[in-house]
This record gives C-alpha cells, structure tokens and sequence, in this order.
C-alpha cells in the first residue's frame, strides 16, 4: 500500500486564495494543481515558440499518452476506446446524438439527474423521433437502499426502452447511487433480449470520478462520461468518454475525429474497420496544452493513491456531514453512508433560502454553491484541496445561521 500523503503539502500545490474556506470549487471548476500549471506552461511556450513544427512531431503522441495514462486510472483495457471531449456536456450530447434512436426507441433516465443529461436526450430524442421518460428512483432520500433504487430501475423498463441514462453521484442532493448493483440487473434484462434490443447503459460519471474506487470494469457501464476539472482537478475544457468496444460499434461520429483519424482516412480512402474512442474524439483545433496537461492530473492522483484520495475525500465529508447533521437547525440531505454518498453535501438552513444561505455563508468567508435544480439546496464539496480546520470552520459558520 501506498504511503498516506501529506496532505498539507497537497494543500500547498493549489493557488486558492486562502482567505476564503473553499467548501463548493470542487464542485465547480477547480483550480489547478501545481503539476498541471507547470505543464500547461511548459507546453504553452514550446507551441509558441514553434507551433508547426512541435505539434506535427508530438500532437499524436501526446495525446495518446494521456488516453493510455486515464486508461491506467480507470482501468480500461485499451486506450484506444477512450473518447477525448471538453467537458461532460460535450460527452453526454456527443454520445446520445451519435447512438442515432429511432423512432420507438426510448431513453429511460430519472428526475434526479442534471440538466445536461435531460437536454442532450430530449434533442437527441427530438431529432430521432424516438422516446424518453424520467422516474423516481426512491421515495425518501433518507431511507434509500440499494434494493429500492435497483427495483424502480428495473420496474421501468420497458420493451422500447433501448438506453438507461444515470449518474454516479446526484450534484444535487450528494446521492451515490449503487451503479454495480444496477448493472448486474440490467444485465439480466439484457439476457432475456436479442442483440439489437438490448439496453446500453449511459453514466454520467463526473462526480466519482476522482473520488471513487470503481473502475470501469466494475462500474459495468456501456458508456461512461465525465468532465476532468472537477474531481480529477485536470485542466480546464477536458472530458473524456469511456465505452467497451462492443458499445463503439453502435455509434457513428457526429463531429469528424482530426489528427487520430485523418491521416488514416486520406491515405487509405476507407475508414478503420471498427469504431473507437479514437474515431469518436471531436476534432479541430483545441486548447493542447491543456489536453496534454491532464496526463500531469491523473498521474498526480496516482501518486497520491485511489484509496488514499478515497480515504481522504470520505474522512472530511463525513466530518463535515456528521457536523451538519448534529445542528438542530439544518436539514441535511446527503446520506451519512460512505455507501451511499461521495464528496457532495447537500443542506438546508431554516429560516433561509438556498441563496440566502450561500450568500451568508460568503459574508463569512466560506465559499459554499446553490445546486441548479427546481429543488435546490445549499453544497460543501471537502476534498483534498481542503483541510480539517477548514471542515470546521465552514461548519462553525453555518452553526451561527442559526436564529434566536
């Protein structure tokens, strides 16, 4: 096993301004980790010292490096069936447009999920003439278990429905939810079914990846999509698509892959023979050294250690979450279960809306985020940009909300 980090030194690789309690940037867009800003420099110059020359020798090369070194992290067994995005919504519209429904298919998904995941399956939908519906998943948050939200899962689905569109943990109430447990049940369904009946599963994965232990083996997932400048604290404008070869044979690209495949296409005049996170990668020009830099992200967490990092990440939440939860006057939303929960806190504060409360908790220096739903609560996201002292200090402040 790994050494235990320092993690006051951790806390030094980040240019926060520490005069704030930063308890909602991991949530958000992070900043970036010294190894990162190093490297988007050292990029940075040498593209524009000599822009032709440095990416026609290394453009290839560097992001596969970066393809091979997240594959290294999640566990994918071939680099090459990772897609390359700027961020989950790309990830999420790319993936939902290219699997091309049609009309009778149905996209089953839930009312917890994010606006982006609603928005890329009712255009996808929309333009396809295919179907989608959004369910509950649990009747009272407080007392989820692993069999209610498998079953209102399974009950749903229907003949038509043709992909199951989740995510890992809820940005808007902290909700983990059991994706192994759902895909062993899915996969049951899926048996019963011939080849092109078969339900994909989607995850939107952004918020446990950085925080959890699953692989993408042991999630089971056809698709998975997440943004790396959250949890993985990688540059700003990177995503990433993780698929199973099986499940890249079912899309076609909808914006024309660039340096992986072009050179390829022209000089054969024919396409590769099978699809691949490669082919899927929108191309253009992007912000390189940015891309080039989130190899200096995963190797950091690798450093680091997933258990270390998992460890770290669950030890301050459930301060922060056990702190909340003894204050008569606060509604704590998360589950207490490491089971159930990641790094998100979801709370209310009687007697004060959610932006009252996030805008009293800045009068106190503690940065703090509104979660954007109908139904929102107020965020902490502790992580290892943070300290013990910091948990406390944000919970001392929420503490003084309280009214006489």
């Amino acid at each position: 096993m790994q050494a235990k980090p320092d993690w006051e030194s951790v806390l030094k690789l980040f240019n926060y301004n520490r005069e704030y309690v930063q308890l909602g940037a991991s949530q958000f867009i992070v900043s970036h980790p010294e190894p990162v800003r190093t490297a988007i420099e050292n990029f940075r110059r040498e593209l524009d010292e000599n822009r032709v020359l440095y990416t026609e020798e290394k453009e290839m090369g560097m992001m596969q490096r970066v393809r091979e070194i997240a594959a290294a992290y999640f566990a994918v067994p071939n680099a090459d069936d990772i897609a390359m995005t700027d961020s989950t919504t790309m990830g999420l519209g790319t993936i939902y447009t290219a699997l091309n429904l049609q009309k009778g298919h149905e996209v089953l998904t839930t009312n917890h999920d994010h606006y982006s995941q609603h928005e890329a399956i009712r255009q996808a939908t929309q333009r396809s003439g295919g179907s989608f519906r959004r369910i509950d998943l649990y009747k009272n948050l407080a007392e989820v278990t692993t069999e209610e939200i498998v079953d209102s899962v399974v009950r749903n689905i229907s003949e038509q429905t043709r992909v199951l569109g989740i995510t890992w943990v809820h940005s808007s109430s902290g909700l983990k939810l059991p994706v192994p447990a759902i895909t062993k049940a899915l996969a049951k369904i899926n048996a019963g079914r011939d080849a092109q009946n078969k339900v994909l599963l989607l995850l939107d994965g952004v918020h446990g990846f950085g925080t959890e232990m699953e692989t993408f083996p042991e999630l089971g997932c056809d698709f998975f999509i997440a943004g790396c400048h959250k949890w993985i604290y990688g540059p700003r404008g990177n995503g990433l698509v993780a698929a199973t070869r099986e499940a890249w044979q079912l899309v076609n690209p909808v914006i024309p892959s660039f340096t992986d495949t072009m050179e390829v296409v022209i000089a054969e005049e024919e396409r590769p023979k099978e699809m691949d996170g490669l082919q899927m990668t929108p191309g253009g020009f992007h912000a390189l050294e940015h891309r080039w830099a989130l190899y200096d992200a995963f190797k950091m967490h690798l450093d680091l250690g997933k258990q270390q990092v998992w460890d770290r990440v669950h030890q301050l939440n459930r301060l922060c979450k056990e702190g909340l939860a003894d204050m008569p006057h606060v509604t704590l939303h998360t589950p207490l279960a490491d089971e159930f929960s990641a790094g998100i806190i979801s709370f209310e504060v009687d007697g004060y809306t959610t932006p009252e409360t996030v805008e009293a908790l800045l009068k106190k220096k503690v940065v703090a985020t509104a979660a954007p739903y109908k139904t929102s609560w107020a965020r902490f996201t502790p992580g290892i940009i943070n300290s013990e002292e910091e948990v406390m200090k944000g919970l001392e402040a929420v503490y003084s909300l309280k009214k006489t």
